[in-house]
């Protein structure tokens, strides 16, 4: 199981080959991976069953991103990246302001995305975007969901599936980052807002960054009503003059729900929270009710 006793020795073992001393490691997060920070550095450990090919794609993105001045979080130079250690792909990253203080706005995170969007294509072999497949193995995997559940998330994603096949994105593919939001953004000391959290980097329609925005602004507090129209407007495209916008924001509920439902276990917290989300997700997706962040 994927919890803090079992990452702790490995973060142990990598403070001790960088020279660095845990004692004084902070968890920040330990969800889809455990993030400690430990002085000015930053050490993600992934679960167990992450394919290390995939993050070995996610470090080379990033060194990429990096050498073309893009706004990101570096990995800690000197280091060759992913380290295995106890059998999980491990990342150090250089520190940055979590900017609790003065978080990136939704504007800040719309320009953000439209100079990703403008790159041009990595040299690095990344997956494409294929987001079907990946929301019925999550709930088929999930420990949480009870049978009527399941029939429902699946019930959904067969009529959403319909969509996506014949889905013509009005602004093309390019490198994604499949999970953008003010959450999976940092500052740099001087105050830059740069973007994190790459373990998703792919192949895929640019509507599918945009719809993740959409769904955040009106899922989750902060930002409220009217956050969405300030992204856009820093962006430089109102995505809601494609019809399928909708159905598109749909699709990306429901991976978020599938997702959390695999990563949670029974009695937790988190597993109340997804199904509370599949509670108000029954009635034909409509239901807009607000979510608590995982």
């Amino acid at each position: 199981m994927f919890v803090e006793a079992r990452t702790r020795p490995v973060l142990a073992e990598v403070c001790r080959l960088l020279g660095y001393p845990d004692s004084n490691a902070a968890l920040l997060r330990h969800h889809t991976n455990a993030v400690y920070a430990v002085g000015d550095i930053v050490i993600k450990i992934a679960p167990g069953d992450q394919d290390l090919d995939r993050v070995r794609a996610m470090v080379a993105v990033v060194d990429w991103l990096v050498d073309l001045d893009f706004p990101t979080v570096a990995l800690h130079p000197g280091l060759s990246q992913p380290l295995e250690v106890g059998g999980h792909a491990v990342t150090v990253w250089q520190r940055l302001d979590p900017a609790h203080d003065h978080p990136i706005t939704v504007s800040e995170l719309g320009s953000i995305l439209r100079d990703l969007h403008a790159l041009p294509a990595p040299p690095v072999r990344l997956p494409v975007l294929r987001p079907i497949h990946g929301i019925e193995r999550s709930v088929t995997r999930s420990e949480i969901l009870n049978g009527k559940e399941q029939d429902l998330l699946i019930s959904r994603l067969e009529t959403l599936a319909a969509g996506w096949e014949v889905m013509r994105f009005p602004r093309g593919t390019s490198l994604i980052q499949s999970d953008p939001q003010i959450r999976n953004a940092l500052r740099r000391f001087d105050g830059t807002p740069v973007l994190a959290d790459w373990d998703g980097a792919a192949r895929g329609p640019r509507e599918w960054d945009i719809a993740t925005v959409a769904v955040h602004c009106r899922r989750f507090d902060p930002p409220g009503p009217g956050a969405f129209a300030d992204f856009t407007a820093a962006y430089g495209w109102d995505v809601t003059s494609w019809s399928q916008f909708e159905e598109l924001c749909q699709l990306r509920e429901l991976q978020m729900i599938a997702t959390n439902a695999r990563k949670s276990r029974p009695g937790t917290e988190a597993a109340d929270e997804v199904h509370r989300r599949i509670a108000g997700f029954a009635d034909d997706g409509a239901d807009l009710r607000r979510w608590r962040i995982l």
